[in-house]
């Protein structure tokens, strides 16, 4: 064991782990335990979790659902294990907290039907995550149109790129012409999806 990701995984097999219940079980130096911990939690994939241990109080780590879907999508051996890392994790209030706010319904008279669906997340975004680093390698191509939308999203965030978009919407034709029409292709898709919905309900 000797990268971020292996680290990830003896978290998920083992954890919540400290810094050095992480060295014990993988016997990797403390030093580079405490560099990969401080990788893994820059990346968003994992994040503290309460301590359940009796005794003085530890900073354990436990997965993120986001450093879940980025070793799902490059491990298949830890992709066939992740109904039983869902049952193991869904014990920890920070993991259930993860899931509800992306939707899930975390009760435990839902267990069984959130564990099915929760494979299904991870198939879908893992898929993604795949498109993005394609992407970012050159390996797949995406319009210039496209990563202007999606940058001018990052920055509408900015009040000062905010105020200069308002202004130049104001007064430039063209820009108001590009804006409606990618707004109008967005609510077509989203149309489309409603649609295709309700012909898969009609059909089951």
């Amino acid at each position: 064991m000797r990268t971020p990701a292996d680290i990830f995984r003896a978290i998920m097999d083992n954890g919540p782990l400290t810094l050095y219940s992480a060295n014990a079980k993988t016997k990797i130096p403390i030093g580079t335990i405490h560099r990969y911990f401080k990788q893994l939690s820059n990346s968003g994939k994992i994040r503290v979790y309460e301590s359940k241990r009796k005794g003085r109080k530890k900073i354990e780590y436990g997965p993120t659902i986001y450093g879940i879907i980025v070793c799902y999508s490059q491990d298949k051996k830890f992709a066939e294990k992740i109904e039983n890392y869902f049952l193991l994790w869904i014990e920890h209030k920070e993991f259930q907290q993860d899931l509800a706010k992306e939707g899930f319904d975390v009760s435990d008279n839902n267990l069984k039907k959130s564990k099915q669906l929760f494979r299904k997340y991870l198939d879908y975004f893992s898929a993604i995550e795949n498109q993005i680093n394609k992407i970012r390698k050159g390996e797949d191509a995406i319009s210039h149109d496209i990563l202007i939308m999606l940058s001018s999203q990052i920055l509408s965030a900015n009040p000062q790129y905010q105020k200069l978009l308002m202004e130049l919407y104001d007064e430039i034709p063209g820009m108001q012409k590009s804006l409606e029409e990618y707004m109008e292709n967005i609510i077509k898709s989203y149309k489309e999806f409603k649609k295709f919905k309700k012909q898969s309900v009609k059909t089951k």
